[in-house]
């Protein structure tokens, strides 16, 4: 529950992340009045927010699965693995992306060429930002678990 919880808030804060970097300092949105600002913001992050969770939701439930297989490991090396893992999840996310060629000219650079321009494409830092709060919340949820058991 606690892997689910924290992918959750891993999207929240990478679509956050995407709203911030919106159009707010263009002259012309500043005539729009607050409240009608307020309800366009919310539609726009309630709509990426579905496609996010929906593009994230099998890199979460593939997370689950891990957690269950590892899960000894993950109790006793626990900072560790909350380290690591957002750096393994946005490896293979630019795996994924290398894995798929865009173009018959991407295709003919060969895979560790486009693995390394899907590392280097400043668009997959997304993902590991997004891993990266997953990380620090799994961690708190779990100390603050582990105390509350204990």
């Amino acid at each position: 529950m606690r892997i689910a919880v924290s992918g959750f808030i891993g999207v929240v804060a990478s679509v956050l992340l995407v709203l911030a970097h919106g159009p707010h300092g263009d002259p012309s949105l500043l005539r729009v009045p607050l409240f009608g600002g307020a309800l366009r913001a919310l539609a726009l992050a309630t709509l990426l927010l579905q496609f996010a969770l929906i593009l994230a939701g099998p890199l979460i439930v593939v997370a689950i699965v891990c957690g269950l297989l590892l899960k000894r490991s993950i109790e006793r090396n626990l900072l560790r693995w909350s380290l690591a893992a957002p750096i393994i999840v946005w490896l293979f996310v630019c795996g994924i992306f290398a894995s798929i060629p865009s173009s018959p000219a991407a295709a003919a650079q060969g895979f560790l060429n486009r693995f390394a321009a899907a590392i280097l494409a400043m668009d997959n830092l997304l993902f590991l930002f997004g891993a990266c709060v997953s990380g620090v919340a799994f961690y708190f949820l779990s100390i603050f678990g582990n105390r509350r058991a204990a």
